[in-house]
């Protein structure tokens, strides 16, 4: 039972649409399935970092004004270059990429960065966490309850990636243009927010 609730709590998180959600179509649809997948796993780690730092009692330091602030300020300069390397990126149509090692991990890392320094991650999963706790005492059902919502985050996460590489084929340098231009905007917009709401 924990399980089941677990998993549709974390397909729920679909309908938060943030900075992490853009990045994980574009990088879908320029290079292709293995960079999709490579930021969904820097998502999930980084979501596991924030379950871990509640698992440890650390929600606390990390809903203390002072600490969500600069956590804050390194989430808004990161979104900040992200969405200025979006807005004047120039467009390519990558057919059959293979992603190295060191690709790999600089789509990992900025699947993690993004997701991990945002303190409405945190907001989001103290929330769950203390949901699971009250509701499911024991610690074997409450680690059941939170890996199924990390499952069901990965899940949705992966449909993204999936559904964005068959939307490939319809992807002229165009639109892709455009997509890459409305990206940059609502990555700087997020980046302009998230500073506003911890100034």
């Amino acid at each position: 039972m924990s399980f089941i609730e677990g998993f549709f709590i974390g397909l729920g998180m679909i309908i938060f649409v943030g900075p992490v959600f853009f990045l994980l179509l574009n990088s879908s649809l320029q290079y292709g399935i293995r960079a999709g997948v490579s930021v969904a796993l820097g998502i999930i780690v980084s979501d596991i970092a924030c379950v871990v730092l509640c698992y440890y009692g650390l929600s606390k330091f990390m809903i203390v004004y002072q600490n969500q602030f600069w956590i804050g300020i390194i989430g808004s300069g990161i979104l900040l270059v992200l969405g200025l390397n979006y807005l004047f990126k120039k467009p390519l149509i990558i057919e059959d990429i293979t992603i190295n090692k060191k690709e790999w991990s600089t789509f990992f890392i900025k699947g993690f960065s993004v997701n991990f320094f945002n303190p409405f991650v945190f907001v989001v999963w103290i929330g769950v966490y203390k949901y699971g706790t009250q509701k499911y005492t024991e610690p074997l059902t409450l680690s059941i309850f939170l890996i199924a919502v990390i499952i069901g985050i990965l899940t949705t996460d992966l449909l993204k990636v999936f559904l964005s590489d068959k939307l490939k084929k319809f992807i002229t340098i165009h639109r892709l243009k455009v997509f890459f231009r409305i990206t940059g905007i609502l990555l700087l917009a997020f980046s302009m927010r998230l500073l506003y709401l911890v100034w």
